[in-house]
């Protein structure tokens, strides 16, 4: 086995083969980060809420805003199914 053994010295010389050479571990990695951020988001109900960052964060009740009827805004009420916690936003 030394022709094998001479070609691996040989490689460990040639700039960038350890990178080269680190590819595979490095793709089962970004793999593995792939597959778990698809299994969060698989299951998701909702948005990402901003308290406990869980895809639960959804839109439970919506009504004209009363400080701005006239201008047509609306008030949103949104709650996390995972955390309650609670935001309203306006819109328009």
């Amino acid at each position: 086995m030394g022709v094998l053994e001479d070609v691996m010295k040989a490689l460990e010389r040639v700039p960038g083969w350890k990178r080269i050479a680190a590819l595979p571990k490095e793709v089962d990695e970004l793999r593995a980060r792939v597959e778990a951020l698809e299994k969060r988001l698989q299951p998701a109900t909702g948005d990402q809420c901003p308290k406990c960052r869980e895809m639960h964060f959804m839109l439970v009740q919506s009504h004209p805003d009363p400080y701005m009827l006239e201008l047509g805004v609306m008030r949103d009420h949104y709650q996390c199914s995972a955390c309650g916690y609670q935001d309203q936003r306006t819109r328009t």
